[in-house]
């Protein structure tokens, strides 16, 4: 079968390349709804050919119409087992409610099945390869799975669920967990003329410390904060999705309202961590430590490759979160209105980086 999809794929495929980090995903396919919804996610990182100078990870894939069955197939240096990239509680598990078993008499691969059955079979996958069972799975699965793939091939990147601006030259964090304002002060920033780097997850570099741009589209709740970019929403790609967590959201392009907006990479001096709303905006300095888990859990657990999974493997990530953020200046921010908030920012970022 993958023998086949592969035949199918070469004859038929459209070729799209992304930038993920510090890696270029290219995306073989002659599967357009999986085209398309990476554009309507990912079409800010998209490039125009395939650059030199960065790691390439190749994600073929081949669609079996007669069984809705997608398969996906990766090469690249540092391409761990797909199925542990996407096996865990906040990339296909937060999707779907399912176990993982063994399949018997084939080395290597496992299953995911619908929780509670043992034969409606949601998806299979190996060291390479991932097949999805779109009768039961949506494209949302598909592109977490890929993301996923990319990010878990970059152990010097650190993936974290923060949204990352620029300012006076310098990356700043903002810290939350969701419905705590990220993407609307991230794009408060880019509307105030400064660099707008993502408003879900920020990419870092370890061994320099800088935040690399990841401008997937933003995805904004209804309320006060976001109603004062209702306008310039209009003037963009813009559509209604409910997310895993059930929220309808405006899924944006960044790109559309705030052409020159992307940058990077900038060297990493703040992390504000959003911790509330205020009639006035207003911060404090935070140093974080181990003591700071319910804080900073946020962070790292929906966006770390396999986060979840091993208590003592989320204790060394979470010490390597603890430890980068405390070489930067950290505050914790009570949000006012979204301009009075980026102000009081702007205020602490320009006065340290002069």
């Amino acid at each position: 079968m993958v023998g086949e999809a592969a035949g199918q794929v070469q004859q038929s495929a459209r070729i799209a390349w992304f930038r993920i980090g510090d890696a270029c995903l290219e995306v073989v396919s002659d599967y357009q709804p999986l085209l398309d919804t990476l554009e309507a996610h990912y079409g800010d990182c998209r490039l125009n050919q395939l650059p030199l100078g960065l790691a390439s990870i190749r994600c073929t894939v081949g669609y079996f119409h007669d069984v809705s069955l997608l398969w996906l197939s990766f090469q690249g240096a540092c391409v761990r087992a797909t199925i542990d990239a996407s096996l865990t509680p906040f990339r296909m598990l937060r999707h779907l409610q399912c176990d993982v078993e063994t399949l018997d008499g084939v080395a290597g691969w496992r299953l995911f099945v619908r929780a509670g059955t043992s034969s409606l079979t949601l998806a299979a996958g190996e060291d390479s390869n991932l097949l999805i069972n779109l009768n039961e799975a949506p494209l949302e699965v598909v592109t977490d799975c890929i993301i996923g793939v990319v990010q878990s091939a970059q152990p010097g990147v650190l993936f974290l669920h923060a949204a990352s601006v620029g300012v006076a030259g310098v990356g700043a964090l903002l810290i939350g967990e969701s419905h705590r304002g990220k993407s609307t002060m991230a794009l408060t920033f880019a509307r105030r003329g400064h660099a707008f780097l993502g408003d879900d997850v920020a990419a870092v570099r370890l061994a320099t410390r800088e935040v690399l741009a990841f401008p997937k589209s933003a995805g904004l709740r209804d309320g006060p904060l976001a109603r004062p970019l209702d306008a310039q929403l209009q003037g963009g790609r813009h559509m209604p999705v409910i997310g895993a967590d059930g929220v309808l959201r405006t899924m944006v392009r960044v790109g559309d309202l705030y052409p020159v907006s992307t940058s990077g990479p900038l060297p990493l001096r703040y992390a504000f961590l959003l911790d509330g709303f205020a009639e006035c905006a207003a911060f404090r300095e935070f140093r974080p430590g181990l003591g700071n888990l319910t804080t900073l859990r946020a962070v790292v657990s929906e966006t770390l490759p396999s986060w979840g999974l091993s208590p003592g493997r989320d204790l060394l990530r979470f010490l390597i979160v603890v430890n980068l953020l405390s070489a930067l200046r950290c505050y914790l921010v009570d949000l006012g209105s979204p301009d009075d908030s980026a102000a009081l920012i702007e205020e602490a970022m320009e006065k340290t980086c002069i």
